[in-house]
């Protein structure tokens, strides 16, 4: 059995991380910068540890990092607001609290998993991606930008450790995840966003024409591609896409949504700039080729869109 960090280990994946960590007999340190309450069941394991701190605390990951033989980095700030609003503190977080991490993983040459995004592909019209396909992303002025750009460059990091350090690492790439835990209904991505609205009874209001596509990975097929590529030999080295391939455009997902939790509220459309104002550009498709994970691990997405919808409003109802 291994010794892991998980940081982020509090949040929405990373509380599934180590759930399914510590099933399996692995001792585990979560740290992360939130509230313990969706990891509080995992106490009396007497495998856990819950460190509420941030990722920018140098001597703290430090301590931490000395301690495991794998570092599973979930620690990010996703929210698109915040990529508009406040991109110094996506880059910091991100990029700089990433960076120190993985330089002190590979000093002590402890693996470093890294949760990547789809976002590092931007705005490449040629779908499915696969994990070798061109970046191509908008220019510096555009806020939206600094998440994709931050996360690439965190790859090039662990990539040249690779090469010149021999440190032992592996990328994940995640595409839409959703789920129970998964955000405070109202915040964070649109899943969240619009069941806020469902249950409200407002209107659920639909960005663009609603035209554009993602595939949305029920977020317990996700945590657990986590788990085995983090401890799976194979893996190491490589970047993977985890992700379903069901390719569903927004208005779909609302459709479904309002079928699903048998939801009467009316689906109405507002223009990106309203919402993001200038510092936003949406992303027509976004669908994953996962040929790779399935191939190397044998991993792929089995939780229909309809099924993980009834479990995510059974959750929040």
């Amino acid at each position: 059995m291994a010794s892991i960090l998980v940081t982020g280990g509090a949040g929405s994946i990373g509380s599934y991380v180590c759930e399914y960590l510590i099933d399996d007999g692995h001792q585990v340190v979560a740290l992360d910068t939130g509230s313990s309450r969706k990891v509080e069941h995992l106490f009396d394991s007497g495998r856990f540890k819950f460190v509420q701190e941030s990722v920018l605390n140098k001597d703290q990951v430090d301590s931490l990092v000395e301690k495991v033989e794998v570092v599973i980095h979930l620690a990010a700030i996703a929210d698109p607001k915040r990529y508009v609003n406040e991109p110094l503190n996506v880059l910091n977080v991100n990029l700089k609290g990433s960076l120190h991490l993985l330089e002190r993983c590979s000093q002590l040459g402890v693996k470093f998993v890294f949760a990547s995004t789809s976002e590092v592909l931007g705005r490449n019209p040629d779908v499915p991606w696969d994990e070798e396909a061109d970046r191509v992303l908008g220019p510096p002025s555009i806020n939206r930008w600094c998440y994709s750009t931050g996360k690439a460059l965190v790859e090039h990091f662990c990539y040249a450790h690779g090469q010149q350090e021999n440190l032992p690492f592996v990328i994940m790439r995640f595409f839409n995840v959703y789920g129970p835990r998964c955000d405070d209904l109202g915040q964070g991505r649109v899943i969240p966003i619009f069941l806020e609205k469902f249950f409200r009874g407002e209107d659920v209001v639909i960005h663009g024409d609603g035209s554009q596509t993602r595939c949305f990975t029920f977020i317990e097929d996700c945590a657990r591609a986590v788990v085995e590529l983090s401890l799976n030999r194979a893996a190491v080295g490589q970047c993977f896409n985890v992700g379903a391939d069901r390719e569903t455009t927004i208005l779909e997902l609302a459709q479904v949504m309002k079928q699903v939790g048998g939801f009467d509220n009316e689906l109405v459309f507002t223009p990106h700039v309203e919402v993001f104002g200038d510092s936003y550009e949406d992303i027509p498709r976004r669908v994953p080729d996962v040929s790779r994970i399935k191939r190397v691990i044998g991993w792929q997405a089995t939780t229909p869109l309809e099924q993980g919808l009834k479990k995510t409003i059974d959750f929040y109802r």
